[in-house]
């Protein structure tokens, strides 16, 4: 009889430790969610580029906290679907996608993203003893270039079609009920009790000649602005999320030609950079010149950086030529004229707006 009763007190204790230990895992605590303060954050899912390395970073792909609750993704590069589960944040609010292009390295992990935003509103529902939970409801709202009607080059044998489709075209091709080749998600999400699945695909303008930046979200004191921006033939564009007096910006790829950056960023809390290549590299072959017509140097980015004041320059989307090089980078950026924070991005930091 009292070894019945000391295994079932054994029992009750690991019962109530690994509660507990489970609530911790919920709150955040020793995650990198833990980390996020204050009214306007981001954490780095992804600092670098598409070539896998041996550093092991993740693609392109940031999310931004709204008063301590991921509401909004910047891009979902390959890898950035593991960082999110290593993080301990849950995605059942998140109804905001934002993508600054359809490369690859910036899209590759949306879907399982987006099926994982359901699992999370069936967790967050099972967990309040809702019985048959009805899930999410809201839209997932998905924003990105529109088409720029670039066809393929003449003489490769290719067809006279655009190389990039427009966002809504992309998404669609995965999730529309008719023809997407994930449209399954329609019926598994209410299966799973996970909601309805619902989303909304918006085309933004492309157009990086002329500088006009458009509001794309302004509800309950978040603003969302756009603005095109030079990433060679492909539609790109940048965004910038401003919330109770603070502001991120997310250049996403270009060559940062024009005064687009220079502008739009102007006094922001931080500012993420694509650091892809340096003044002089890459320069292996006769073809490597195409990488200064889609990415921006060191020295340009100190140019912009410096006109435009962000308080903090961090530098990501790094690359087997920036990543050994960083010091150079940060030598040519400061030579430019920025005289501000910089600080290289690292999968899965948090980087608050208010001072940590």
């Amino acid at each position: 009889m009292l070894r019945f009763r000391l295994l079932r007190y054994i029992r009750l204790l690991s019962g109530t430790l690994g509660g507990l230990f489970l609530a911790a895992a919920q709150a955040g605590h020793g995650l990198p969610v833990g980390e996020v303060q204050g009214p306007l954050s981001v954490m780095v899912l992804g600092s670098g580029g598409p070539m896998a390395t041996p550093s092991g970073r993740a693609s392109a792909g940031y999310l931004v906290f709204v008063d301590g609750r991921p509401r909004i993704l910047m891009d979902a590069g390959g890898g950035t679907f593991q960082r999110i589960a290593a993080s301990g944040a849950n995605l059942a609010d998140l109804d905001i996608i934002l993508l600054s292009h359809l490369h690859i390295d910036h899209v590759g992990d949306l879907t399982p993203i987006v099926k994982t935003i359901y699992f999370h509103a069936r967790r967050k529902n099972i967990a309040r003893h809702i019985p048959f939970p009805p899930g999410r409801t809201r839209p997932i709202r998905i924003f990105g270039p529109g088409a720029n009607g670039i066809l393929f080059p003449a003489g490769t044998g290719l067809p006279e079609v655009p190389q990039y489709p427009a966002t809504h075209d992309f998404v669609g091709a995965h999730f529309d009920a008719a023809t997407g080749t994930d449209r399954y998600l329609h019926v598994f999400t209410r299966a799973i009790s996970g909601g309805l699945f619902k989303y909304e695909a918006k085309d933004l303008s492309p157009d990086w000649k002329h500088y006009a930046p458009q509001v794309i979200l302004d509800e309950g004191g978040l603003v969302i602005r756009s603005v095109g921006v030079n990433h060679g033939p492909v539609p790109a564009v940048a965004f910038r999320i401003e919330y109770k007096g603070h502001a991120i910006v997310y250049s996403g790829d270009t060559s940062s030609r024009g005064d687009n950056m220079t502008m739009f960023a102007r006094n922001a809390d931080l500012l993420i950079y694509d650091t892809s290549i340096t003044d002089t590299r890459p320069a292996a072959t006769p073809n490597d010149r195409v990488f200064f017509g889609l990415h921006t140097t060191p020295t340009r980015m100190g140019m912009v950086a410096a006109a435009a004041h962000p308080r903090r320059l961090l530098l990501s989307h790094l690359t087997p030529i920036t990543e050994p090089r960083l010091g150079e980078v940060r030598h040519l950026i400061r030579q430019a004229g920025y005289r501000g924070e910089i600080e290289v991005a690292h999968d899965l930091e948090v980087c608050n707006t208010v001072e940590d």
